[in-house]
């Protein structure tokens, strides 16, 4: 049994920063970190969350929909934003597999379920994720607490 902390050391990035990343590389840390995060995540829960070719696929519909997006034909542009749309619901696929992991890692693992709201999985998708990992050990411990002490003894 690993230690409910492994993910958040492994993952090692606040969700503010991760915004931050995001916004100065114009969107291409979040592909990084998604990379890295899938890694981290097999690892600790052995649950395969995004194969090489699911990268492949959702890198390629992020940059020909960019590419297609500046060409100045209206075709093009339509094109273009409909991969950009395609490579969010692949992402939100994506989130909603790790989700799916964490969620069964928690319960297997160390006895507790997970709360994982599936409005915020898809409304901020990668950041929501971020947020659920640094949050785990934090999700634990409340659980803890709320569970009602054990006692041994008889009452007569």
């Amino acid at each position: 049994m690993s230690d409910i902390s492994t993910l958040k050391k492994q993952n090692n990035l606040k969700t503010f920063h991760l915004i931050l990343l995001t916004v100065v590389t114009m969107g291409l840390y979040s592909n990084i970190w998604m990379y890295k995060t899938a890694a981290a995540v097999e690892v600790v829960t052995r649950i395969k969350t995004m194969t090489t070719t699911f990268l492949i696929v959702y890198l390629g519909m992020c940059g020909i929909g960019g590419l297609f997006s500046l060409i100045p034909h209206l075709a093009f542009i339509f094109l273009g934003i409909l991969l950009t749309v395609v490579a969010w619901f692949v992402s939100v696929a994506w989130c909603f597999r790790v989700r799916r992991a964490l969620r069964a890692y928690a319960l297997t693992e160390h006895n507790f379920e997970l709360r994982m709201n599936r409005v915020y999985s898809v409304l901020f998708t990668f950041y929501h994720v971020n947020y659920c990992i640094n949050a785990l050990p934090r999700d634990k411990q409340k659980h803890q607490e709320k569970k009602p002490p054990t006692s041994h003894s008889v009452q007569a």
